[in-house]
């Protein structure tokens, strides 16, 4: 039986094969069972995969203890890697942001565990993303935007 996390990574998977580019992708387990290195011929990055169960807007998200060590690892062990979270708001789409633009709304006099975030979006619009004490994020995520943001500056090479 596939399971919903099976089924809804495959979703993301799919679209993030079928978007072109060429591509290696290696399931980082070592690190966290969330965490993909993807690697292109111009660019090497990290995506943490966060899903939602919820069926309809807004979805809910909370980042754990384990996903904030899995960040500092990363950093740590490939250095200058970009990073990336992907929000999959059930059978919506995928909300996809860089690790920078998710600290603009997070609180900073604390970690980031335990730290909730949600998405919503209404029909035909774009994803808003909020964060703890309501703290919006500038921009709003195109529905589409999944997985062309992750190759859209692909200088971000890990040399």
């Amino acid at each position: 039986m596939i399971n919903d996390r099976e089924f809804l990574y495959g979703a993301a998977f799919l679209r993030l094969i079928d978007h072109g580019e060429r591509l290696t992708i290696t399931h980082a387990s070592w690190i966290h069972s969330s965490i993909y290195l993807i690697e292109t011929d111009s660019s090497k990055l990290a995506i943490l995969f966060k899903v939602s169960k919820k069926p309809k807007s807004a979805w809910p998200f909370t980042l754990s203890s384990q996903e904030e060590l899995a960040l500092d690892t990363l950093h740590n062990k490939y250095h200058g890697i970009s990073v990336f979270l992907a929000f999959i708001c059930y059978k919506d789409g995928i909300c996809c942001i860089s690790q920078e633009k998710l600290w603009s709304i997070l609180d900073k006099n604390v970690g980031i565990a335990g730290q909730h975030i949600s998405m919503s979006r209404k029909a035909h619009g774009s994803y808003h993303i909020s964060g703890p004490g309501r703290q919006q994020m500038d921009q709003t995520v195109p529905q589409n935007d999944w997985p062309r943001v992750l190759f859209s500056n692909l200088d971000n090479t890990d040399e």
